[in-house]
């Protein structure tokens, strides 16, 4: 269930990998409907991605690329298992959003640690 509050921040997963200790990381991008401050690095998510990935109710919004929420799945407390997926953003966006968190954690990429 959706909150009515649209300050709500769904995530977006990016980056997602099993290491060798046999867990699922994952580097967790932010949604937001407020526009990038200047200097934040961000993707605007067109109309149809908006409606592919669930998110057709938000007018506009953004997914944040120069920060991220590193978590890894089996452990979370963030992550419910077999919870419901809202949608999918295509592969070609999704192949953008990667091209630019890749540059943005290169250069000034913030990771924000949800393990603990």
């Amino acid at each position: 269930m959706r909150p009515k509050d649209e300050s709500h921040v769904p995530s977006v997963s990016s980056s997602r990998f099993a290491a060798r200790d046999g867990q699922t990381h994952l580097a967790l991008l932010a949604i937001t409907t407020q526009p990038p401050q200047t200097g934040r690095l961000a993707l605007e998510i067109p109309e149809i991605e908006r409606q592919r990935a669930g998110l057709g109710d938000l007018k506009q919004s953004w997914i944040v690329v120069d920060e991220y929420n590193y978590d890894i799945a089996e452990r979370s407390w963030y992550i419910e298992p077999g919870q419901a997926m809202l949608g999918r953003f295509s592969k070609p966006f999704m192949m953008k959003v990667v091209a630019l968190f890749a540059e943005a954690r290169g250069k000034s990429g913030r990771q924000v640690s949800r393990t603990d």
